[in-house]
């Protein structure tokens, strides 16, 4: 029976996992906070953002995105190219005169050709103020490159093979909260009041979110940059399947780490705590028991997880490196906090409560799950998130404790599971003061996944 229940913790356990580190994303959040500002519009069918935008599209969402709209319409069409409608002129002929765009090539604009990341972001550049002239600041080859090394691009935002007007949304809400050029201490929508573009009533709260975003980037970079910590959290979850409760988990722990940046395999990890389970009854043999109670612990050394499950310890091996370099992007999904999956940040005294759009992260949940062959096309398992939210208190510019609520529902051949977790964490210490103990009794783990030895 307990191995059962450790089956389902582990299946458990990865759903988790997965949702924290967070395909077509779904970005009306970006949609609406530019359309608030009077900077994006859509089309007479909504937002479209789950198809391709042309370059006639995005030329006209960038000259919106710049608050250009009514001094393009006033411009007498001058431009070389002869291949656009009317209702494309005026867009294509601000982007001309402002030296926003070259068209395709010297008489044509060809305006119903698909715009990639890379035209776009293009785009997003010049409007910042760089230059991809001879000796300028980057290239157009190099764009997408160069829109990351500035903040303009990040993993969310942009998707190289499969761009859509999801991403414009995105990357444009990413450019507004973006210095302009080299004056780190003007961003564009800062600029865009200054140039009277945008009323100031109207950019005032969004200013004020891009202020507290900002402040909460510094503080998870700072927490992010610690590489010892003791941390305390309290894990529980309710697990329903067919909207009838399954399992109920509460599990406190104490986790220490002292990780390797440079060589992850060779980072130190304890976590140890106890785990309370409750499950029905329908899941397990008759007249067993339905719940659980019992000490546990998980430790990481030498690229090899061991646990210990109370009557049994196992061990499996485990690269973070390969991990990362098997799914892209995860080693920024580590470090970075995108805008763009944001929905808001509601600030008192020392303590940001931040929403993160559910609807974009499970996009970038079975994004993860499609590299690795598990999304919904290939195995059938769909995950969907609900907004999760996360309270944070910031000491001295970084995170010290973190209450996290989130809903993840998982589908899989037609079954769909629902987790409703909370996280609770407490930073107890950090740097020199943490020391990770390791126990001298591993060598007695057996193997969990093949070999002689496997545990039954």
């Amino acid at each position: 029976m307990k191995r059962k229940l450790r089956m389902v913790l582990a299946g458990v356990l990865a759903v988790a996992s997965l949702a924290m580190t967070a395909g077509a994303a779904s970005y009306d959040n970006c949609a609406d906070r530019l359309s608030d500002l009077g900077l994006f519009q859509g089309t007479g069918n909504g937002y479209q953002l789950d198809r391709a935008p042309t370059r006639a599209e995005a030329a006209t969402m960038l000259v919106r995105l710049l608050g250009a709209e009514a001094e393009a319409e006033e411009l007498d069409y001058s431009a070389p190219f002869t291949d656009l409608d009317d209702w494309q002129k005026p867009y294509v002929q601000y982007l001309y005169d402002n030296g926003l765009t070259t068209g395709a090539t010297a008489t044509t604009f060809e305006p119903e050709d698909t715009c990639s990341a890379q035209m776009y972001t293009t785009f997003l550049l010049r409007a910042l103020g760089y230059s991809d002239a001879a000796g300028g600041d980057f290239t157009y080859t190099g764009a997408v490159d160069f829109g990351k090394s500035i903040g303009l691009v990040d993993y969310a935002n942009c998707n190289e093979t499969n761009f859509l007007r999801d991403h414009v949304a995105a990357m444009s809400l990413t450019a507004l909260n973006t210095a302009v050029g080299d004056d780190a201490d003007t961003k564009l929508l800062e600029k865009l009041v200054e140039d009277g573009a945008v009323a100031a009533s109207a950019a005032d709260d969004m200013l004020a979110f891009f202020d507290n975003y900002d402040a909460y980037v510094a503080a998870t970079a700072a927490m992010n940059e610690e590489t010892k910590m003791d941390i305390s959290a309290d894990v529980s979850a309710n697990v329903t399947v067919a909207d009838q409760q399954v399992m109920s988990l509460s599990m406190p722990m104490d986790m220490k780490m002292d990780m390797d940046l440079e060589n992850m395999d060779q980072s130190l990890i304890s976590m140890t705590g106890k785990m309370d389970m409750q499950i029905d009854e329908a899941l397990v043999e008759a007249g067993a028991e339905t719940s659980v109670s019992q000490d546990v612990a998980y430790y990481y050394t030498d690229g090899v997880y061991y646990m210990n499950l109370g009557d049994q310890k196992v061990k499996m091996d485990m690269s973070f490196e390969d991990a990362m370099a098997q799914v892209s992007g995860l080693d920024q999904m580590q470090n970075s906090e995108p805008i763009c999956l944001i929905d808001s940040i509601d600030v008192s005294g020392s303590t940001m409560t931040v929403t993160y759009s559910g609807a974009g992260m499970s996009g970038l949940v079975n994004d993860v799950l499609g590299e690795m062959g598990m999304d919904a096309d290939t195995a059938g398992v769909d995950v969907q998130i609900g907004d999760v939210t996360s309270s944070v208190t910031i000491s001295n510019g970084t995170i010290r404790s973190m209450d996290i609520d989130m809903q993840i529902t998982m589908t899989a051949d037609g079954v769909a599971m629902t987790m409703d977790m909370t996280m609770d964490c407490t930073v107890n210490a950090t740097g020199d003061r943490v020391t990770v103990d390791i126990p001298d009794d591993l060598d007695s783990y057996t193997d969990l996944i093949g070999g002689a030895d496997a545990a039954a």
